[in-house]
Formats: C-alpha cells, structure tokens, sequence
C-alpha cells in the first residue's frame, strides 16, 4: 500500500495531539517522515525555508471538505486542527487499517517516532536540523528524494 493508503498527513496532525501550530511546521513535521527509514512516496521539493510538500495544502482542503480538520487562517501561521469527527474517523481509520492492512503499523510507527521526537519543537527549530540545512545547500526547486543523498550514502 503507498502512503496515500495511509493518509500520513493525517496521523502526524493526530499524533501531535490534534493541533499543529503553521503550515510550515505541518511540512516540516512531514518532512521528518519522509526522513525516516521505510519506504514512502511523500514527495518534496526544496524550497527556501527547506523541504515542501506541494501536495499538502491539497490534502489539508480535501480534510476539510470532510469536516475532519479545521484551520484558523486569521494570522499568518494557519494552523491545523483535528475537529472531534476528525479524531473519531482517525480512530476508526486506524483500526479499520490495522486489521485489513498489514503494512500500515510501519506507517503507523514511523508516524509515532516523528511526531514523539520532533512534534514540540517549532518550526525554527526543525529548519536547523542539520540534515535540513544540508538540503537547503541545494537548488532551489530540487526534487528530494524519499532520504536525502547523504543518508543513501552512509
């Protein structure tokens, strides 16, 4: 199954506690994802503050259109809410995916390390990362790929 199966945007919102603080933070949070070892077909493309996904905002619009997210686009940052629907579906989803599914507990897992290492931190601070600030050396526009090359090559 591919990650869309496995709607990773949404179990990172989830395991986050249900609030992610900017959209920015929800790419990087992301990103951190597709850093993780396992196959994924999150794509990003480096932009200048790092790592997006061009998809997201998509994504995030198809879960609202569902009623399962919320975002407060007042300010600047966007935030991203899991709405009560939201965190009944995701449960359900889970399960429903876990029983039917077995490749989904390492989506599942991966999701969870992400969100347990890097989901307080801020924004800010997921730019500095080194491996982020290493892709930030490259093209803008550049394609990266599911690990960055200096993962593939150690």
């Amino acid at each position: 199954m591919s990650d869309e199966d496995h709607h990773p945007e949404l179990l990172i919102l989830h395991e986050t506690g249900g609030e992610i603080e900017g959209r920015g933070k929800y790419q990087k949070l992301l990103d951190r994802y597709r850093r993780e070892p396992g196959e994924t077909d999150v794509e990003m493309v480096l932009k200048k503050r790092g790592p997006f996904d061009e998809g997201l905002s998509r994504t995030i619009k198809r879960y609202i259109d569902m009623g399962i997210v919320e975002v407060d686009e007042e300010g600047q940052s966007r935030d991203v809410e899991e709405t009560a629907k939201g965190e009944r579906y995701v449960s359900g989803f889970e399960r429903t995916k876990s029983y039917l599914d077995d490749s989904f507990g390492s989506t599942r897992e991966r999701v969870r390390k992400v969100a347990s290492k890097y989901g307080e931190k801020s924004m800010n601070e997921l730019v500095q990362e080194s491996d982020v600030q290493e892709d930030k050396q490259r093209s803008l526009g550049t394609q990266l790929s599911e690990r960055s090359d200096s993962q593939e090559q150690e």
